[in-house]
């Protein structure tokens, strides 16, 4: 089998863990899990480190590398720090680059910003796109998933959706495990999950559990890495572009501007009366909100 060191000429590490999986023995799957789950640590921890924290001999990471076409466990290693440094944590897309760009740092955020919502938006794909709409309009209720930092999106979405008269609930960590805030779902609905940067087990866990138990409710992926666990899960996916270490949301949150925005433009009467309705309850409502004046302190 041919050595794999790098991710450069063909599939990074994690397609290559990913690709195997299925033909591992269970000790060698459980060797995958840990390491696709927890990246940073497999990465950088010792071959002691790891063989312990997974419950495996030494001897037996380094077979779990060979068997993948790796060369060995430094080989391995390599793979994953290339993997983390190109598609994590890209150089061009740090805080530090930045810095290093000769013009002011509100200039070089705006460009990167910029930069970010015309990968997000020219990867999205015109069909998938509009099969996304189409799911919206034929679920009976839409949930948007997220955790950590995806929870701002999970809510700013479901916020949205509401507004133009979307059924739609955000599912994010409170008092509940998102495990048990599947066990609500029906065949009718539709699951949209950001999982951007900081993939977490939790979300992960809870898409299985749905896949395993109610496979009947669609679910649609937001992610950052395309070869993320949860998206082999999906009925669509879609790839957001994002500054790493201090993550930016501008592109999801554009994303999810674009599909409202094709919601309003594909029922503007319904929304129309949406947001009249609205307006009448809400905004008019003196409890609620403000007349334009009646605050000011002049």
């Amino acid at each position: 089998m041919k050595k794999n060191r790098s991710p450069k000429n063909e599939a990074n590490a994690v397609q290559i863990i990913r690709n195997g999986y299925e033909g591992l023995s269970e000790t060698y799957k459980k060797i995958a899990e840990f390491i696709v789950n927890n990246l940073e640590t497999a990465t950088f921890a010792s071959l002691d480190e790891l063989s312990k924290q997974i419950g495996v001999s030494d001897a037996t990471l380094i077979r779990f590398a060979r068997e993948l076409g790796f060369d060995g466990y430094q080989g391995l290693r390599a793979a994953l720090v290339d993997y983390i440094r190109e598609i994590i944590y890209p150089p061009n897309k740090t805080a530090g680059s930045l810095k290093q760009r000769k013009i002011p740092i509100l200039e070089a955020v705006r460009e990167s910003d910029i930069e970010s919502i015309n990968r997000t938006i020219q990867g999205v794909d015109s069909e998938d796109f509009d099969r996304l709409i189409k799911l919206i309009f034929s679920s009976k209720r839409t949930f948007i998933l997220g955790w950590g930092l995806s929870s701002f999106l999970a809510e700013f979405m479901a916020f949205q959706l509401q507004r133009v008269d979307v059924e739609a609930y955000a599912l994010t960590r409170e008092r509940r495990p998102l495990i048990e805030r599947m066990l609500f779902l029906k065949k009718t609905d539709l699951l949209i999950v950001f999982d951007l940067v900081e993939y977490s087990t939790e979300v992960l866990e809870a898409v299985e559990y749905l896949h395993a138990h109610n496979d009947q409710v669609k679910l649609v992926t937001v992610t950052t890495d395309q070869t993320a666990n949860i998206v082999r899960y999906a009925d669509l996916n879609f790839f957001c572009d994002t500054l790493s270490l201090l993550v930016s949301l501008t592109a999801p949150m554009c994303l999810i501007n674009a599909i409202v925005q094709e919601v309003i433009a594909r029922r503007p009467q319904k929304t129309r009366q949406a947001v009249e309705k609205f307006r009448r309850a809400v905004l008019t409502n003196v409890r609620h909100y403000c007349p334009f004046g009646r605050n000011s302190l002049w």
